[in-house]
């Protein structure tokens, strides 16, 4: 509703005079933090007429009690509806939980879908939520982490994946069948709403706010790192296969599970995974998020030194991550100590001439410059300029002239 009738519900609800206009502003913050649906409104004024709080206090109530206040049966409005906002989703949700237990084969497999939907996506961001995700999990499946033998020691994405939605034609493409049918359910619900034809699906912050709350505190657990396993399987090694598009949907679906997380008090520390904890890191950074991507680098590099040894190709890349994010942070005293350390292993591991050298000289020229460190960043940008030179050249086609920009 808009915002000026949702005032007038809510100080109607509160039994308060919507003339006296030194209410307007406490009521507006109010509505806006519910979102202007009407029921959670007249809820919130039948709370304040009640006596406990008033007006002005209510939003301080509202944030460390959100669940009882939106759920308990005593403030059902001043309406005829007699239901709470909480009440009347967890209606629809008893609904779906019979229909899954249908004879209907076809009916409850898309009911239990719909239920496993709902719980994943209350671990995701309410908005922009894109099959794509499911999507490139499903195809993911069958591509193997590169060295994954030597990297058997550390957890991987995989051990926590659920597999419910997952699987793949015969053609290797996923199997979208048992998801759409999913989705169906909870539209009919309305308790998700389809924002575009290309599959992208968002919730009512409320009812996405709900979705979580009534999980029991082990369940908030379980679910949030299942939504953290299905993220870290969606991304390939190489970002560029995928759309720098739907990177940017990404991040945002990331940060939101970060921050459920610690809310669910499980920092990141307590479920490892390696080939998760890297991705993201490496996400975070690319999306300009330096200093929440600093705290997974730092825990990628920290748990690889000790289980993997320095010298492992897997503990110089965490390095040189690492390195990379310092300097965007503009901590480039950190980013050189780094840097030196990966120019010197690459150069003793794979040779002066091998491409992830010349990339480790690079970025160290980089620093020095930003370090103001110019004549050592000569030298570097001199050497890289020539072993590229000569790098490309035996790439090029024999009797062909290459051009190097």
């Amino acid at each position: 509703m808009e915002e000026n009738d949702a005032i007038s519900l809510l100080l109607k609800a509160a039994c308060l005079d919507e003339s006296q206009e030194d209410l307007q502003a406490d009521a507006s913050k109010i509505v806006n933090e519910l979102f202007c649906i009407p029921l959670a409104i007249d809820q919130a004024g039948a709370f304040i007429a009640f006596g406990d709080t008033d007006l002005r206090d209510y939003l301080d109530e509202y944030s460390q009690y959100r669940e009882r206040l939106l759920s308990y049966p005593a403030f059902k409005g001043a309406s005829r509806y007699n239901r709470t906002a909480y009440g009347t989703w967890e209606l629809s949700f008893k609904e779906i939980q019979q229909r899954a237990k249908s004879d209907d084969s076809q009916r409850a497999e898309a009911a239990k879908s719909a239920m496993f939907l709902l719980t994943v996506f209350a671990f995701f961001h309410f908005d922009g939520i894109t099959e794509e995700i499911f999507s490139y999990a499903a195809t993911q499946e069958h591509k193997q982490d590169r060295d994954n033998e030597q990297r058997s020691a550390l957890p991987l994405a995989r051990s926590i994946k659920d597999h419910t939605l997952l699987q793949l034609h015969n053609t290797g493409k996923w199997d979208n069948f048992i998801f759409k049918e999913g989705v169906q359910a909870l539209l009919s619900f309305s308790l998700i709403k389809l924002v575009s034809s290309k599959g992208i699906y968002t919730m009512h912050p409320l009812v996405h706010a709900w979705g979580r709350d009534r999980m029991s505190s082990e369940d908030r657990q379980k679910y949030c790192l299942m939504a953290y396993g299905l993220l870290a399987s969606s991304l390939p090694e190489d970002f560029d296969e995928q759309p720098y598009q739907f990177r940017r949907i990404f991040v945002t679906h990331l940060r939101a599970n970060i921050q459920h997380s610690v809310m669910a008090k499980k920092e990141m520390v307590d479920n490892y995974l390696d080939d998760a904890h890297e991705k993201f890191g490496r996400m975070l950074s690319e999306q300009g998020y330096a200093g929440e991507a600093e705290k997974f680098q730092i825990l990628v590099l920290d748990v690889r030194s000790r289980t993997l040894g320095a010298s492992h190709k897997d503990t110089i890349r965490a390095m040189g991550n690492l390195s990379g994010t310092y300097w965007s942070l503009g901590k480039y005293g950190d980013a050189e100590k780094l840097g030196i350390k990966v120019l010197d292993m690459r150069n003793r591991l794979v040779g002066e001439d091998h491409p992830h050298t010349i990339l480790a000289m690079g970025n160290l020229a980089s620093t020095y410059m930003s370090l103001g460190k110019y004549a050592d960043a000569e030298e570097l940008e001199i050497k890289v300029l020539d072993m590229r030179n000569r790098f490309l050249a035996l790439q090029s086609p024999k009797g062909n002239r290459l051009l190097v920009m």
